[in-house]
């Protein structure tokens, strides 16, 4: 389980390799990680692995305590924290089962290795080439599906259901003889769903909340989410799920609602709300994504990237524009003084967006770049959300590092 502690201090590489394994019934094992988990489930007649885990190392410490022959391994979608380890389990051959749509993922993975490294640097607050290495360890499916596949292992029935939610290749996977759905990432513990992620390509809002009403109609007394990094059970199961629903469709509905009143995205991330009773819910932390995050994510898919302002339809590069504001206020004190005024009325993201003119002006401006750390220390003191916090983070150890470019390049 991710608590709050962990969201706050994690890297991706925190504790990587040292998975936490517990039983939770007969012949029902999880092994976690901060940010990972995985499900394997004896049947008899051969085990049946769901996920494998962020890695080949950590997948590797927990190889030799399933005790019965690994007969199927199935990815509930293909980021790389649930399929990173497959190559630990394949000895006996496991087929592989995933959703139709998994081994393009994998081939996107390919291509864009170098943004991807970038991007999960951003984002996890680790070396820019890290996230990397692990390509070339995914092991692609042996058959894939589309709508729904029930098969069937030893006193266990493994009904499969492929959707689109995080991903457009989520599977998720009900065992009625226990009772138990293993849903992936169609829940992230006790924390607002993943829906809405800056770096990362469209997710699907409605289908999700429609993925997670079918699971609550099977009325399941035990779901293992955020891989099986998380077990809900008893009451906890509908609670949960009837908050992640109720959100879901709350704010979808809203951002439908001033999509179609043309509100404009920068408006409309601070208008749309989560319901009163839910923003305490024990359910929905803000630890991991925020509803801002989600309203962008929805109107990309809805809206496309236009929004409506002429000038923005066939835009000259930033950098261009924004030189040519600063050469109508022709004061870099001016800029600096104002941004810093900002940040003293406690507004830092509005100074931050303001200082951004004279930055992307002057690049090498150092009075403006200490500035900008000062605004993104303030602004990363304040967040409690894993994403947000780490890309200011990032940003900070990108604007040290010019400095010292830049007073390098002077000593010259």
């Amino acid at each position: 389980m991710m608590t709050e502690k962990k969201v706050e201090s994690m890297s991706i590489m925190s504790n990587a390799f040292n998975p936490v394994i517990k039983e939770h019934m007969e012949g029902v094992y999880s092994a976690t990680l901060p940010i990972a988990g995985m499900v394997w489930i004896e049947t008899g007649e051969g085990a049946v692995l769901i996920d494998t885990l962020l890695n080949v190392a950590s997948a590797e410490k927990v190889v030799d305590k399933i005790k019965e022959k690994i007969k199927y391994i199935i990815y509930t979608h293909g980021h790389a924290d649930h399929v990173g380890g497959a190559k630990a389990f394949i000895k006996d051959s496991p087929k592989i089962l995933a959703s139709i749509y998994l081994p393009d993922r994998f081939e996107r993975y390919e291509f864009l290795e170098p943004y991807r490294n970038l991007i999960a640097a951003m984002q996890f607050n680790i070396p820019v080439k890290a996230f990397g290495k692990g390509l070339r360890d995914y092991v692609y499916p042996t058959e894939t599906f589309m709508g729904d596949y029930t098969f069937k292992l030893g006193n266990k029935t493994f009904e499969c259901h492929s959707g689109r939610a995080e991903t457009d290749d989520v599977v998720w996977i009900y065992i009625p003889e226990i009772n138990t759905a293993c849903i992936g990432d169609l829940m992230i513990g006790q924390m607002f769903p993943n829906i809405g992620n800056p770096w990362k390509p469209t997710r699907f809002a409605l289908d999700w909340a429609k993925e997670l009403e079918r699971i609550r109609a099977l009325e399941p007394k035990y779901i293992f989410c955020n891989g099986g990094g998380h077990l809900y059970e008893g009451n906890n199961v509908k609670e949960a799920l009837n908050a992640n629903i109720e959100v879901i469709r709350s704010l979808h509905d809203q951002v439908v609602k001033y999509i179609n009143e043309d509100v404009h995205i920068s408006e409309m991330i601070h208008m749309v709300q989560i319901p009163d009773h839910l923003k305490k819910s024990p359910y929905l932390k803000q630890l991991y994504s925020r509803p801002e995050f989600f309203v962008y994510n929805l109107y990309r898919w809805y809206h496309g990237y236009y929004d409506h302002n002429p000038a923005h339809l066939l835009p000259r590069p930033e950098k261009e524009v924004m030189k040519e504001i600063f050469a109508l206020i022709g004061d870099a004190e001016k800029v600096i003084n104002h941004a810093r005024n900002l940040l003293e009325q406690g507004k830092p993201q509005l100074a931050l967006q303001i200082l951004d003119v004279l930055i992307q002006a002057e690049p090498e401006n150092t009075e403006a770049i200490k500035l900008q750390i000062e605004l993104l220390t303030n602004l990363s003191a304040k967040d409690r959300c894993l994403m947000s916090k780490n890309c200011f983070l990032f940003h900070i150890k990108q604007d040290k590092l010019t400095l010292r470019k830049i007073r390098k390049n002077s000593i010259k």
